[in-house]
């Protein structure tokens, strides 16, 4: 753990990072970035934070160019991967709450990171203004959904307004060109996303990694019909569904024909491929048991 680390971790041990504000330097994604700790905020960064996805950034991202596409920025975690791997990437990113969007926006002037467009609305089928529950009632709550049924309904968890927009909505404020890796996490809206981006899927043929939670078993209400929506896009966009496996021998995939009924949250992620790339992206990440 690097000295940077082991002091805000200190920090928080004794109880004074909550009241603290201040920026701090750290090697994340093989680049030395400064990171807002912002009564708190911030402390995402001291974990290592899905490190499979700077590997998928790395070796995907070039074979799949254009746009970079964050659909559920949070503290710009991903931001941070995609510019210290290709800093002149175009990134267009989407992001409702407030409080991620002032914090990223933070992250994006203490870097001058360029070429970056964020958007503050999440990226739905509806214009207009809707409520985020955050569901651990946290201001930067990871785990906050535009879905009012997602979860079981905590007594600490609490609603904000944000803005709501259409893909067709955005393209009318800002051109967005040829979309290359599209990156979607967002708590049970993944549909609402999907089908908004469908047409450029069949169009530009980027490469799409989308978390799409458990149903568990028994099945949580909803998340069967909402998983085989999905499944539906993916064979009218011609894209093959992959689970991702984070193995000690590195990512390897599984090519599943339906989402189906699991229960394991480390198998979330999921690459959608253009069925006519999944030679090149197996060949760079073998198959599960191969």
């Amino acid at each position: 753990m690097s000295l940077t680390r082991y002091a805000v971790r200190a920090l928080r041990k004794v109880g004074l990072l909550d009241r603290l504000t201040f920026d701090v330097p750290m090697l994340l994604s093989g680049r030395t970035v400064r990171i807002p700790m912002i009564k708190g905020t911030g402390f995402i960064y001291v974990i290592d934070f899905e490190p499979f996805m700077d590997d998928v950034i790395r070796r995907l991202v070039p074979l799949f160019p254009g746009v970079f596409v964050d659909v559920g920025v949070n503290l710009g975690q991903t931001l941070i991967k995609a510019k210290s791997a290709f800093p002149d990437c175009d990134y267009v990113g989407f992001e409702p709450n407030p409080a991620c969007v002032a914090y990223t926006r933070r992250v994006i002037a203490l870097n001058a990171f360029e070429r970056v467009r964020l958007i503050d609305a999440g990226l739905t089928d509806t214009d207009g203004e809707g409520e985020l529950v955050l569901w651990m009632g946290t201001e930067s709550d990871p785990s906050a959904t535009l879905l009012h049924d997602f979860r079981e309904k905590r007594d600490d968890q609490r609603e904000i307004p944000v803005k709501l927009m259409t893909w067709a909505t955005v393209e009318k404020h800002t051109a967005i060109g040829r979309l290359g890796f599209v990156k979607i996490d967002v708590e049970g809206s993944e549909l609402a996303v999907l089908g908004q981006l469908e047409p450029r899927l069949k169009r530009d043929r980027p490469i799409t990694i989308v978390e799409v939670l458990p149903t568990y078993d028994p099945p949580m209400a909803g998340r069967p019909e909402r998983h085989r929506a999905i499944e539906a896009i993916c064979q009218r966009s011609d894209l093959r569904i992959h689970r991702i496996h984070k193995t000690d021998q590195g990512v390897r995939l599984e090519a599943i024909d339906t989402l189906g009924i699991w229960s394991t949250q480390a198998l979330s992620d999921h690459l959608l491929i253009p069925s006519e790339r999944v030679a090149e992206v197996t060949a760079i990440y073998p198959l599960v048991g191969r």
